[in-house]
């Protein structure tokens, strides 16, 4: 082959295979933070601590929705069609989970006899409260009562509501134009008024002082809104992605002292390392899509198989890891293959027609950028997907973030034809 037309290997994958690799690591990251808790009844870490370091990996989760889900915005800023699509995202594997949990789980391990358990009104507003999504509900009658984390059925579901309020913030912004590029200082405004609030409330006393917002914490949401609200705006700003930035940011946080001033760090440090690392995933370690692609499935389906490991025995947290872990990854595999990759298809009849054009008729409508930037470019398929289905952009696989343990005593873009990569000149 001619000089001129060689390439060098690729050093990196595309970003969203590498931000779906983030998001199942992290996916099976939360199933070991689950374990000790689980079989202990007790808090991984002092709840007084100011830094949490599992709050670390709710944080790198915001921010990668806020990044990913920027894409989509940015490619389609239509209201009605962006709400939509977080709606078919969102909600099917969340009601199918909670659904297999009153209809099969909860008769096969509750305490109550099975007449009494469907006769209960709690039975029933368990699904009712899920699809509010702003009203969730934990416990169902008799169910795991005996277990060392009494009563909770599905604790991982707690920060759903509050990727939904993310989402909506972002639906405002869409309302008022951020999405030109002359309006987009008002993300920049948004995320400095949630940084004040959110450190205000980090000095008020007392650990529940905010309250909560129907089933949502305020205190958390705020953080993690903060942690959204930087992926929105390293999206739509050209922030450099330095490898050596995100691991110095890393280091330092390792070091810091404990202190409310270390917390704020933290959210910083994590929210911008996994949009670096999300770009810097190396090409060798591409796989089959599917290999990676059910992680949302992983943290919905994780809890309640781990719960009923332990109520079948299980005590030891190292134990029902290598037990749940395993069975985790191929329930939430099965659930990307029949539960999210069909629900994503509906968005074919949603899509906006595409009208050629050799310029964009708006002056303010975001430039094309290149092919391998998420939301840049033209949407390209699901990894592993043919390229004729008409699924989701992959800035728009959003996994829902990865909770603690909540306590119990005392909360398309249209349809498009993908575009061949950019050649090298010849």
């Amino acid at each position: 082959m001619p000089r001129a037309e060689r390439t060098p290997p690729e050093r990196f994958a595309q970003p969203d295979h590498g931000f779906a690799w983030l998001r199942m690591i992290g996916a099976l990251v939360v199933v070991y933070g689950h374990s000790y808790p689980l079989v202990s009844g007790n808090d991984m870490f002092p709840p007084e601590w100011p830094v949490q370091p599992d709050h670390g990996l709710l944080m790198g989760f915001f921010a990668m929705s806020g990044f990913q889900i920027t894409g989509s915005w940015v490619n389609d800023p239509h209201p009605a069609r962006f709400a939509a699509k977080r709606v078919l995202r969102l909600w099917p594997p969340m009601l199918t989970v909670s659904l297999f949990v009153v209809l099969v789980l909860g008769p096969l391990v509750t305490v109550l006899p099975s007449a009494d358990y469907f006769a209960a009104r709690e039975t029933w507003g368990y699904v009712v409260g899920n699809t509010g999504m702003l009203t969730l509900r934990h416990q169902l009658p008799g169910v795991f009562v005996n277990n060392p984390w009494e009563g909770q059925v599905n604790g991982s579901l707690w920060t759903l509501p509050m990727e939904l309020i993310a989402y909506a913030g972002l639906w405002l912004l869409l309302l008022v134009g951020a999405a030109r590029h002359r309006n987009r200082w008002l993300t920049v405004l948004v995320l400095m008024v949630l940084v004040v609030v959110d450190r205000r409330m980090a000095h008020a006393p007392g650990p529940d002082s905010a309250g909560s917002l129907l089933s949502v914490p305020v205190e958390p949401l705020l953080s993690f809104l903060v942690a959204f609200a930087i992926g929105v705006v390293l999206r739509l700003y050209p922030v450099p992605r330095s490898p050596l930035a995100a691991a110095a940011g890393l280091l330092a946080l390792v070091t810091m002292p404990m202190s409310e001033a270390t917390a704020f760090w933290m959210t910083i440090a994590v929210s911008y390392a996994v949009i670096v690392f999300g770009y810097h995933w190396p090409a060798r370690a591409r796989v089959p899509g599917v290999w990676v692609n059910g992680s949302y499935g992983v943290y919905v389906w994780a809890f309640p198989i781990q719960q009923t490991l332990v109520l079948l025995g299980i005590g030891n947290q190292w134990v029902l890891l290598a037990l749940a872990a395993p069975i985790a990854y191929v329930v939430g595999t099965v659930s990307w293959k029949f539960v999210e990759e069909p629900t994503m298809r509906l968005r074919h009849y949603i899509a906006p027609r595409r009208v050629p054009s050799a310029a964009p008729a708006d002056t303010d409508a975001p430039p094309v950028g290149p092919a391998n930037v998420p939301g840049d470019g033209p949407p390209t398929e699901p990894i592993g997907t043919l390229p004729t289905v008409p699924v989701e952009a992959p800035e728009e696989r959003t996994t829902p973030v990865l909770p603690r343990v909540p306590s119990s005593r005392g909360s398309r873009a249209g349809r498009r034809i993908p575009e061949p990569p950019a050649r090298p000149p010849e």
